[in-house]
């Protein structure tokens, strides 16, 4: 029986690939950027939380998930922390920094202050917990939007099979006889011949629109815009700041709960939060409470932020269990979140419909009715 091979120990930093042939090199960097899921972070911090608690050394613990994981790029991102724990010496939360764009900012944040108080367990239980409800949440907003995505992409193909293939058998039909021809077949002959001829345009004009759209987006003041824009839509602006809000309240208790300062809670939350309005908001807060202001007022005052938020902060505040107001806020909000999703996603399916029949209709009208009157002069 052939014995399994083993991969080789990649060390970032230290391991030496240049000797590879060039299609080594290029499988080495499409490992090096491969995608680690949230569901795998999640059962990392979860597998060294059970290792950890069982009495494993942390070194330990991370050779053993480096063995088992099936992610090539995470084993070297796992082989990679061993090396520093072990050969320079460093800490987890030094060595995970290494890896920013494998583990988030407030993990690592979670994982110092746990090293600090001694609490390295319950921290790992806390972010484990965090990364699944942060994947849940994402699931359920996906699920609501998968729907109303295919049926739309759906019905864009089939007008286009109509447009390409369907319609100039009819248009070829239609010119023989001469016939004057309704306002519906013009339009539709007048898209059909546009599309058959221009389709490179179309889809030309289509890429640089997307391509701007991309560049303003992600530019300061685009993002800021289309942030303020989504948010002031009526039914989805609050279920996009509900989800946010859910984010916010979720983060922020758990690095409380974590031992993290208040101030460094509110700058790792800037940089974990996806909305660049609240982002914005995050930071006058921080600015706010270093020049003395109570969290609740400094949270009442931001506009984009929920201002029940604030109410329940004030409470958090008064009875000195702020972290575990700010996770039972996350979590009511969350089940808010889901109703929401469940009733615009039911507001959405009759939409579809009606845009489907009105598609349906105006193609019918437009190819049926010339028909008719053929039959007519038939008949005649």
């Amino acid at each position: 029986m052939k014995k399994q091979q083993t991969p080789e120990r990649v060390i970032y930093g230290v391991t030496d690939r240049s000797h590879l042939s060039w299609y080594e090199q290029i499988n080495d960097f499409l490992i090096n950027h491969s995608p680690v899921t949230s569901k795998e972070r999640s059962l990392f911090f979860n597998s060294l939380r059970l290792l950890v608690k069982s009495g494993v050394p942390i070194t330990n613990a991370i050779r053993m998930l480096a063995q088992r994981t099936q992610n090539l790029r995470l084993r070297r991102v796992f082989d990679t922390i061993e090396y520093d724990l072990i050969q320079n010496g460093a800490t987890l939360s030094q060595a995970m920094s290494k890896h920013p764009y494998v583990f988030r900012k407030s993990e690592i944040r979670m994982i110092y202050s746990g090293e600090l108080s001694g609490k390295l367990e319950e921290v790992l239980d806390r972010i484990a917990q965090q990364v699944q409800k942060n994947i849940e949440l994402d699931r359920r907003v996906s699920s609501a939007l998968t729907y109303p995505i295919i049926v739309i992409v759906m019905i864009f193909l089939a007008i286009a099979i109509v447009m390409i293939f369907v319609v100039p058998k009819f248009e070829s039909l239609f010119t023989e006889f001469g016939s004057e021809l309704p306002l519906a077949t013009k339009i539709l002959m007048g898209l059909s011949d546009f599309f058959q001829y221009y389709w490179w345009f179309v889809l030309l004009l289509v890429a640089a629109g997307w391509s701007i759209f991309q560049n303003w987006i992600h530019s300061p003041t685009g993002s800021r815009s289309w942030d303020r824009w989504i948010h002031s839509l009526p039914r989805i602006g609050n279920l996009i700041r509900n989800i946010h809000t859910v984010r916010l309240a979720h983060n922020a208790g758990a690095m409380l709960a974590a031992g993290i300062p208040l101030e460094k809670s509110l700058r790792v939350l800037h940089d974990v939060l996806i909305s660049p309005v609240q982002q914005d908001a995050i930071l006058t807060i921080e600015r706010d409470i270093r020049h003395g202001k109570l969290l609740h007022v400094a949270f009442s005052e931001q506009k984009f932020l929920d201002p029940v938020l604030a109410e329940m902060i004030e409470i958090g505040e008064k009875t000195g269990s702020l972290s575990e107001v700010l996770l039972q806020i996350g979590d009511q909000y969350e089940t808010e979140v889901e109703s929401q999703l469940k009733t615009l996603t039911q507001l959405v399916e009759p939409i579809i419909i009606v845009i489907v029949g009105l598609a349906v209709v105006f193609l019918a009208l437009a190819i049926m009715t010339p028909v008719f009157q053929m039959q007519s002069l038939f008949a005649g």
